[in-house]
């Protein structure tokens, strides 16, 4: 149960970071660091959260036709389009390095 409320939070976090930078990007303001730090958050998150799921699940989880192959498969496709995860840090560690 601990693993469901670890992720439970980093959800609501993820969320919220999204939630800023479309707020700043109604305001007409900059929100390319505030994008890529929800990007960051949210793509990172779905891997561990499916990796996570695969370890609930136990040995099905790791089969390849248990639903969580798919969802750690497609988890992890969201680290590498629309800007890799290194990409999205780079973006950040630029900023808090002015």
């Amino acid at each position: 149960s601990w693993m469901l409320a670890d992720m439970a939070t980093q959800v609501e976090a993820a969320r919220l970071l999204t939630h800023k930078a479309a707020f700043l990007a109604e305001r007409g303001e900059s929100f390319t660091v505030h994008a890529a730090m929800a990007k960051l958050a949210a793509s990172e998150l779905c891997v561990q959260a499916s990796i996570q799921g695969i370890q609930i699940y136990g040995g099905y989880g790791y089969m390849m036709d248990s639903p969580m192959q798919r969802y750690f498969r497609d988890a992890k496709l969201t680290t590498i389009y629309e800007g890799t995860s290194e990409v999205q840090r780079m973006v950040i560690s630029r900023s808090v390095l002015r």
